[in-house]
């Protein structure tokens, strides 16, 4: 008969305080990780602040480079387009990094670690930075409205309409930053519509396309549109904005494990809207390609622009282009208007320490 086995006590409890559940973390509206699957809703929380970074991406700086690499270049320069954005997603997710875990933006941090000299002298080069994409957003939301309203509203006031309506449009904000950002979903997907609606108008070859993406060259000619391309796409000030946006998404804990989450969709949101920005991109420079490389002089193909973009449209197809081409031109001005103001607003607030609003 075998002996009875001795009663053992029970281990101890592990030592350490206890898991928090998620119930017990009252952070209001913050997102906790739900695990290694991804959660469409999840992402929809997290999504905005690369919608709104991506906007720099297509303002009307970036459109008229397009029109004039497309005229004078034709399809040869879009893979430089698709490496400067791929080089700027690697840029922003840096500065979303940096606002993710430190929940400071970038001026932030150059006003805590630079003596008051070189602070003040970043903090001037950025305002100027951000001054000067506005003037041509303005004047781009200008010549569109010179155009919607065939020349009845001339320049001088479609700048005053252009920025007055800015400033009105961005009042949405007090409603919620989540509307605002919808606004801006709808003004991108206005730049969407119309241009790709034109690209189909125009029968760019799509062969063409995807060699000008597929093989790197840069003719001696056209040396100088690729660098106007790449200094359009990566603006520096752009990061001040990523940086700051980012944490308009509270994280229930600042923990490594919710900090990789809030990245990984923030990084994924950014690459889908830095692609459709490709995409905006690609269609004004493939319209423009289609109609004028090679078939104007060089000299006419210099010589186009954002100013006189609509009168070469007209007489290339059509009447109705030139509406659709104004009504992109306008909804890029109009949002990359408002993401300056909203861009010289963190750069201040960071620099100076000032609360300033738009």
């Amino acid at each position: 008969m075998a002996a009875p086995q001795p009663h053992l006590p029970a281990p101890p409890a592990r030592l350490g305080p206890p898991k928090a559940s998620t119930a017990e973390l009252p952070l209001l509206g913050a997102f906790a990780p739900t695990g290694p699957r991804f959660s469409v809703s999840r992402f929809l929380k997290f999504a905005g602040p690369g919608l709104l970074m991506s906007i720099a991406y297509t303002d009307p700086g970036n459109i008229e480079s397009d029109l004039q690499i497309g005229a004078q270049a034709g399809y040869k320069l879009l893979w430089v387009l698709l490496w400067s954005t791929m080089l700027g997603y690697v840029l922003q997710m840096q500065a979303a990094k940096l606002g993710v875990v430190t929940r400071k933006n970038l001026a932030q941090h150059c006003r805590e670690r630079f003596p008051r000299a070189p602070r003040l002298l970043l903090w001037a080069m950025a305002e100027v930075a951000i001054v000067g994409s506005d003037i041509q957003e303005v004047i781009g939301s200008a010549i569109a409205v010179l155009l919607l309203s065939r020349g009845a509203v001339p320049l001088w006031a479609g700048i005053l309409l252009s920025a007055a309506a800015s400033f009105l449009l961005l009042l949405v904000e007090r409603l919620g930053v989540r509307h605002l950002e919808s606004l801006f979903a709808v003004l991108i997907s206005v730049m969407v519509v119309a241009f790709f609606h034109m690209y189909l108008v125009a029968r760019v070859p799509t062969a063409e396309v995807l060699r000008g993406f597929l093989v790197p060259a840069v003719p001696r000619a056209n040396i100088g549109q690729a660098v106007a391309l790449l200094g359009s796409l990566l603006m520096p000030h752009n990061l001040f904005l990523h940086s700051a946006l980012v944490q308009t998404r509270a994280l229930r804990a600042p923990d490594d494990a919710h900090r990789r989450e809030a990245l990984a969709y923030f990084g994924l949101e950014s690459a889908l809207s830095l692609l459709v920005s490709v995409l905006i991109n690609t269609f004004v420079t493939c319209v423009f390609a289609a109609g004028y490389y090679g078939r104007v002089t060089p000299g006419d193909a210099a010589a186009i622009g954002l100013e006189n973009a609509g009168q070469y449209l007209g007489v290339t197809y059509g009447a109705g282009v030139v509406v659709i081409w104004a009504l992109g031109l306008l909804a890029a001005g109009q949002s990359a208007t408002m993401t300056g103001c909203y861009t010289g607003q963190f750069v201040m607030d960071g620099f100076l320490d000032l609360k300033v609003g738009c």
